[in-house]
């Protein structure tokens, strides 16, 4: 007879293989489970897998197969429940669980039915709001009406849109007085109430401003509205980002007194704290066209009182000097208007042109839509030297120019494009040299075939109408070649020549470009393109082609090209040429 302790023992591991040979088998017949769903659309499915409390074993191992069986009970009132906010409130449903080998599946055949229509659609509007088209309108466009299917979703939307129209139109004490839906299985139509009183519309009362060294008048002339009109958040924001824009101040706020309300009359206070009044730049850089660069620059944020603007800027490279001048004046809608009074001194000594001028003239600035117009009159007088012969010419240039940009992110491009086009012309009864006639079209645009992936393309076009070509500066002819026109060619080394083979420019130009990006990191990126393009005088051009590679680093202001560039030309094909440049893609 075995000692007490080890009967103990034996009965301890009996007990343990027991447990070993009675789980087995459960671990054995332990099968995952699927779930399938039949005749309903996609969202219908998926609004129905949402709720479905099956879903939660889906694709997992089934050890307890007593839940399973619990939760495949609850699928048929749990599909019935997802369903009625889509417009089904009759569905027949044929709920299956079966068992196949080790494995189980759920299937739910499912047929939704009629849509529930609603039989009564009861919305009034009360309050000042009755007689404002906007909630007409909004009412008019609903797909919530007499006769449609009842979808939850749209009469949440309704009710948001309401309340949502009031705010942004001054009706800030509306409010849903009846809200309800009454669903009548046994005539299996629904009743919609939606009663909403507007209460009284709210009206802009007296503006002031924090004190600042403005005319009140001048910066109320930045506001869409005047006291009277409606109080509208939309409005309110557009007031303060007008102001933020237009560099006077580096912090705006624009605050409704409720506080201070007169019966339906608001006051707004418009909270101000300017940037410092005078601003200097300066900077050095480096470019293939240019060589080494400097410039400095200062700008009077403000003048006096009307918001009057003076900056001034000097360029100064190995090649270009340019000193500039702008005195600017705010128009009647400051935000889209602007006069200015501008003086121009640049004297450029490269290859091609050695030319010397000063400019003085006015502008007007206006935005017409999507497009900013500047009309413009230039008194120029220009000395051009070409092959050794120097000539002074003197124009008054009336032009007129058009230019847009459409992008989301002027660093960051995506997709976008900027078109630009000037017209300009002289003539010899009004102080100029030699009549002409100038058009000039320019225009960009990028495409991303993926997150890292860009295509790039540039087109230029000008032509010009002049009897004596000989008597237009270098400042009015067409030069192709560098950077930003036909790459693998120096600045302006394309065009027509004289006899002494100097490059004298023409009257006409043509330039394109197509350019294919990767960024294989966040701010770095490789490109391939082809330039190609050239500056004539008749329609029998013949057109220069460059291409290249190119390593990109997305900077923080703006993107920074560098280049090599091959021209195609006979007998120059081997030479290899770097460009350098900084600027916005657009």
């Amino acid at each position: 007879m075995l000692p007490a302790s080890a009967r103990k023992q034996t009965m301890t591991l009996t007990r343990l293989i027991l447990l070993i040979l009675l789980s087995s088998p459960l671990e054995l017949l332990a099968g995952n489970l699927t779930i399938t769903i039949d005749g309903v659309n996609e969202e219908q499915e998926i609004n129905i897998r949402s709720v479905l409390s099956i879903e939660q074993l889906k694709n997992l191992e089934v050890i307890n197969p007593s839940r399973l069986r619990y939760l495949h009970n609850l699928a048929e009132d749990e599909i019935k429940t997802a369903l009625q906010p889509l417009g089904f409130y009759q569905p027949q449903i044929n709920a299956e669980l079966n068992k196949a080998e080790q494995d189980w599946h759920a299937h739910y055949s499912i047929t939704p039915g009629k849509l529930l229509l609603i039989s009564k659609f009861d919305v009034q509007l009360s309050g000042a709001a009755d007689k404002d088209i906007a909630f007409k309108q909004l009412l008019a466009k609903t797909t919530l009406k007499l006769g449609s299917p009842l979808i939850h979703s749209q009469y949440e939307q309704l009710k948001k849109q309401l309340s949502s129209l009031a705010v942004e139109r001054g009706y800030y004490q509306a409010k849903l007085t009846l809200h309800r839906v009454e669903v009548n299985l046994k005539e299996y139509s629904a009743t919609v109430m939606l009663h909403f009183d507007s209460g009284p519309r709210f009206n802009i009362g007296e503006i002031s401003f924090a004190p600042n060294p403005f005319d009140d008048e001048y910066l109320k002339s930045y506001a869409s509205f005047s006291p009277g009109d409606p109080v509208q958040n939309s409005s309110l924001i557009d007031l303060q980002s007008a102001l933020i824009d237009s560099d006077y101040f580096q912090r705006v706020e624009v605050r409704p007194l409720w506080n201070q309300m007169s019966d339906t009359e608001v006051p707004v206070f418009v909270d101000l704290e300017t940037n410092k009044r005078t601003k200097y730049h300066a900077g050095l850089g480096y470019g293939t066209d240019t060589g080494a660069r400097t410039k400095l620059g200062m700008t009077k944020r403000w003048v006096n009182h009307q918001g009057h603007q003076f900056n001034t800027q000097l360029l100064a490279s190995e090649i270009i000097t340019n000193l500039s001048a702008e005195y600017s004046i705010p128009g009647e809608n400051p935000r889209e208007d602007r006069y200015a009074i501008l003086f121009n001194l640049m004297d450029e000594n490269s290859d091609s042109v050695e030319t010397r001028s000063y400019s003085i003239g006015i502008s007007k600035q206006q935005q017409r839509g999507r497009w900013q117009q500047v009309i413009a009159l230039n008194y120029q007088q220009e000395e051009s030297t070409f092959s050794g012969v120097t000539d002074t010419s003197y124009f008054l240039i009336p032009q007129i120019t058009y230019s847009t940009i459409s992008t989301r992110d002027r660093l960051r491009i995506k997709n976008g494009y900027s078109l630009s086009t000037q017209l300009r012309g002289s003539s010899q009864t009004l102080l100029s040299t030699e009549d002409f006639v100038q058009l000039r079209l320019n225009a960009k645009g990028i495409y991303s075939l993926s997150n890292n992936i860009r295509l790039l393309g540039r087109a230029e076009a000008g032509t010009t109408w002049v009897d004596d070509f000989d008597l237009l500066p270098a400042s009015l002819r067409f030069f192709a070649g560098g950077d930003n026109s036909v790459r693998g060619y120096d600045y302006q080394s394309l065009g027509p020549r004289n006899a002494s083979n100097d490059v004298i420019g023409g009257r006409n130009l043509v330039v394109g470009s197509a350019e294919i990006e990767y960024r294989f990191k966040e701010n770095w990126g490789v490109a391939a393109f082809i330039d190609s393009g050239n500056a004539f005088d008749d329609v029998d051009v013949s057109l220069h082609t460059g291409i290249g590679i190119g390593l990109r680093w997305f900077s923080p202001v703006g993107p920074v090209r560098f280049d090599l560039a091959v021209p195609q030309d006979n007998g120059d094909s081997n030479s290899v040429h770097l460009h350098f440049n900084l600027g916005a893609d657009l």
